[in-house]
């Protein structure tokens, strides 16, 4: 067996474990200067990104930015459009407004918060947009669901009990965009 397999790594090595190559220096041959590369996201990680900005985006589509990216998505482990698929399911679901059964002939009202903001639509699926943007600002969101009667008992309480919130009613119709 080679000592080499013995040795620690060098501090700054190539990705398989050798030393840098040497380089001519001032003083003769000398170990190269390693040149820092920033982090990079995981596949995981970057398939999120993306698709937080393009959530209309194809597998198909995931997978060609991976790979101009620079990503090898020949390593996932098992058919990478099976497993990107998965993993945009898995974005969907997690990000989805979660909306109680509708009230028959009843309508709703979704209201996402999040930090000092309150954003109040008429339709789920702008809700869960609004969400996805702040979740990916790192704030923790509450969603919900309510009649157009209970939004305005809560946006009274919350007027009173927190008056530094910026509550945004983008329902049609609504009365002011702003409060």
């Amino acid at each position: 067996m080679a000592l080499a397999a013995f040795l620690a790594r060098p501090a700054a090595s190539h990705t398989d474990g050798t030393a840098l190559c040497p380089v001519p220096g001032p003083d003769g041959s000398q170990p190269a200067i390693p040149v820092g590369v920033p982090a990079r996201l995981t596949m995981w990680q970057a398939v999120r990104q993306s698709w937080l900005i393009h959530p209309d985006w194809t597998v198909e589509d995931h997978l060609s930015w991976l790979d101009g990216e620079g990503y090898d998505t020949d390593t996932i482990e098992g058919d990478p459009a099976e497993v990107i698929g998965r993993w945009l399911a898995e974005h969907r679901r997690t990000a989805r407004l979660t909306v109680p059964p509708e009230v028959t002939g009843e309508s709703r009202v979704y209201v996402v918060a999040a930090g000092d903001m309150v954003a109040v639509f008429d339709n789920p699926d702008a809700a869960g947009i609004q969400r996805t943007v702040m979740e990916a600002a790192n704030l923790d969101t509450i969603a919900s669901a309510m009649t157009p009667a209970q939004w305005d008992t809560a946006r009274a309480v919350l007027r009173a009990e927190h008056p530094h919130l910026v509550i945004t009613d983008v329902r049609h119709g609504a009365a002011g965009e702003a409060e």
